[in-house]
């Protein structure tokens, strides 16, 4: 486990828990009187089953509820799985040993009410609330590729509450399969595992993804290539939504991505240079939470509940802001 320092919720009610649950971690904090009182961060064990992991996920949120000094109101978790009605994983790529396991279940003993949302969605509402945008798009690079579109200030979910798969839009109808099947979707393309492989060949050597991060602070050529190409593809997908839902800020974040000093800016670049004439584009910068978007829409999640993901205008009077 590693701590990190406190973080204050201004906008959040006290006595509750944010979890999220990401492809190599799982992220926890809990929240009093509007801050953070404890926060952890636990790395997924290498070659866990789901049965381990979901013992670890029980322990991890008792120690977290135990730091509350009781039975939080309310438990706010931003995971990525698709679940059942009765609360067990259908499919989840990135830990497919998990399928047929009870998401909930690790949860039962917290004495709380829990409300589960998708990361990459509670992670487009955490930052358009922090930065007070009506017309945001963020999008997360890390183990997966996720996204969350807010639009006219309303989080959009579409109709059956899984809209923003901005991972799964297709940027390279001959590209190398995604684990969903289809070939050529962004994840699949700028993943970290995908932009590791990639920085392997243009590098020669095997590389992971801390040595990609490094090889971009240092400005060597094969990282600089594979940075070029995170940036193309990523943008491709960006051009269709800047001309679907027009919005006026794009927020690049996730564990990777956050980590990818300059992607934001390179990425703006090739958005400008495939513009339309007198159209205008969005700002592309840094995810204001870093690589915790997701841990902070789940505390959003766990203050107000359901109506964060309602469809209603988030910066209306008595919102969430």
């Amino acid at each position: 486990m590693t701590g990190i320092p406190p973080r204050t919720h201004p906008g959040t009610a006290g006595g509750v828990l944010a979890v999220d649950i990401g492809g190599t971690k799982l992220a926890l904090r809990a929240v009093a009187a509007g801050a953070a009182v404890y926060e952890r961060t636990v790395v997924w064990p290498v070659g866990g089953d789901g049965g381990g992991e979901s013992e670890l996920l029980e322990a991890s949120v008792a120690e977290a509820v135990g730091a509350l000094g009781g039975a939080p109101a309310r438990i706010g978790v931003a995971a990525a799985p698709n679940v059942g009605a009765d609360g067990s994983v259908v499919s989840w790529p990135n830990r497919p040993h998990w399928v047929g396991r009870s998401l909930s279940a690790p949860f039962a003993g917290s004495g709380a009410e829990v409300l589960f949302g998708d990361d990459a969605t509670l992670a487009g509402l955490a930052e358009a609330l922090s930065t007070g945008s009506r017309d945001l798009v963020y999008l997360g690079i890390g183990t997966g590729v996720g996204g969350g579109v807010v639009s006219g200030g309303r989080l959009l979910t579409g109709a059956w509450g899984t809209a923003g798969e901005l991972g799964h839009l297709v940027v390279d109808p001959q590209g190398p399969r995604c684990r969903c099947g289809t070939r050529g979707c962004l994840q699949a393309v700028v993943s970290a595992e995908a932009l590791a492989a990639h920085a392997a060949a243009a590098r020669g050597l095997p590389t992971t993804t801390a040595e990609l991060v490094a090889g971009v602070d240092r400005a060597e050529p094969w990282a600089e290539r594979t940075l070029d190409h995170a940036a193309d593809s990523m943008a491709g997908a960006l051009r269709v939504l800047v001309e679907l839902v027009q919005p006026a800020q794009v927020r690049i974040g996730g564990g990777l991505g956050a980590a990818l000093a300059g992607l934001p800016r390179r990425v703006a670049r090739r958005l400008t240079a495939t513009a339309r004439p007198g159209r205008p584009l969005p700002e592309v910068g840094p995810a204001v939470h870093g690589p915790h978007s997701s841990l902070a829409g789940a505390a959003l999640l766990a203050a107000h509940g359901t109506s964060v993901l309602g469809g209603a205008d988030l910066f209306r009077e008595g919102s969430p802001s």
